[in-house]
């Protein structure tokens, strides 16, 4: 990322094409050199073990209620469903309902988001985490909208062609702290609880921190219903994948990237044993509520060229929530 902001016109020019060409091939891009210093990821790591080691009742009281509102506060183990989320979206699977996920998370928006605002817990509680979070998700907000201006350089659009629909001002994006409990091999093995089954994020794009830990999959686009492990050589390393927006805006020339959280490689094909607890951070970059998540029309310039209709992004994802939960 630093050769997009301060390198010369061919190293730019270098970054912009290979972001672009690792985003169509695979769906998502490992990036280093982000600007997210490592003391910071950290420190984010450090705020989500003691977010989640929390009195159930201190959650309880932030937890996120059921329906299609963006999620905030506390979701507890099994209460998102990504298998019933993504069944009637892109992935078009036959996944059933009764598939779970297990995980814990909590999400927040921005802090200039008024009308969904984050549930905290009180200060006392967590002293400093809310300052902290909002501190990390006003960063993760830059990276992102430099991201999004590099690929506009990569298409050849003009400056604002995506970045103008993630303003500032309309921040609708969401970061959240994720933790999977230990789990026993056992009850993965039974077939209806995985970390996370394969699914698409909804947003633009998304910005993951991972732990040693590991799990995280993406579709291998080469040999069909399989998946490739994305290694973490550090939890500074930062995974980029498309999402469902971007998918869209583009008229389908970037597909969103099928990811999903398996065990890790020294659990693969037991059928006994412990799988480590987990830890991922996601700040999942948004479209402004009004604005539409069709075709823009450098990619679609009539009306029978767009394979996806126009509609807001709230309406959007009110839709796509509504079998979440």
């Amino acid at each position: 990322m630093s050769h997009f902001n301060r390198g010369s016109a061919s190293e730019r020019q270098l970054f912009v094409t290979q972001l672009l060409d690792s985003l169509t091939q695979h769906g998502f891009v490992k990036l280093v050199g982000h600007g997210i210093h490592n003391s910071t990821v950290a420190e984010l790591f450090e705020w989500s073990r003691k977010f989640f080691q929390i009195q159930a009742d201190d959650k309880l009281a932030i937890a996120h209620p059921e329906g299609s509102e963006p999620q905030r506060g506390w979701s507890a183990v099994g209460k998102e469903s990504s298998s019933a989320l993504y069944r009637k979206g892109l992935l078009k699977s036959q996944m059933t309902e009764e598939l779970k996920d297990a995980r814990e998370h909590f999400d927040q928006g921005s802090k200039t988001d008024h009308q969904f605002p984050t549930r905290w817990p009180e200060e006392h509680i967590l002293p400093g985490f809310k300052k902290s979070m909002e501190e990390a998700f006003e960063q993760l907000e830059e990276v992102a909208t430099q991201i999004m201006a590099a690929l506009e350089v990569a298409f050849g659009i003009p400056p604002g062609g995506f970045v103008k629909s993630i303003s500032n001002e309309s921040n609708a994006s969401e970061m959240r702290l994720n933790h999977y409990p230990a789990i026993d091999v056992e009850e993965i093995m039974r077939g209806k609880v995985s970390r996370i089954w394969p699914h698409f994020d909804l947003g633009v794009i998304t910005l993951l921190f991972q732990d040693s830990v590991g799990g995280l999959e993406f579709e291998d686009r080469r040999q069909r219903d399989t998946f490739q492990r994305i290694e973490c050589s550090n939890s500074s390393e930062m995974v980029v994948n498309v999402s469902e927006t971007l998918q869209r805006w583009t008229n389908g020339s970037l597909r969103a990237g099928l990811h999903r959280v398996n065990g890790p490689p020294n659990l693969e094909g037991k059928e006994s044993g412990m799988l480590l607890e987990r830890y991922s951070i996601a700040y999942f970059c948004k479209a402004d509520r009004s604005a539409s998540v069709g075709p823009l029309k450098h990619f679609a310039p009539t009306i029978d060229q767009q394979r996806y209709e126009q509609i807001s992004a709230l309406d959007y994802h009110l839709q796509r929530l509504q079998s979440a939960y």
